[in-house]
């Protein structure tokens, strides 16, 4: 390039006032507010570096292909049971042992089971 020619962006007005006039900023409609407030935490998803075993990324890639989804969904999903199954079983657990406080619920059951 010889001294006389330009150099592209030197004819670009990289000032904030003409940024301003180029470039508008919208507001977000009020419905994606609404959205947002309503989806519960597992809705929104995290960016994490994991290692896994590549038998295990393998089987994960081979099944989404066959089910026409991405293979992190279906990781997500597989922990998502886990959790989920962990979780139901802390309930119950939790309920047993409510229910083995409670005296006046025991007097019943104890009445139900001698009939």
């Amino acid at each position: 390039m010889s001294g006389k020619e330009k150099d592209v962006d030197e004819g670009i007005d990289f000032s904030e006032k003409a940024f301003k006039k180029r470039f508008k900023r919208t507001e977000r409609p009020a419905f994606v507010d609404r959205i947002l407030q309503n989806n519960p935490a597992s809705d929104s998803k995290s960016r994490i570096t994991i290692y896994l075993d590549a038998d295990i990324v393998t089987r994960f890639k081979k099944t989404a292909q066959k089910e026409g989804t991405g293979y992190q969904t279906l990781i997500n999903n597989a922990l998502r049971r886990i959790v989920d199954s962990e979780q139901k079983e802390a309930e119950k657990e939790n309920l047993k042992n409510e229910l083995l406080k409670d005296k006046q619920f025991l007097r019943e059951l104890k009445t139900a089971l001698s009939m």
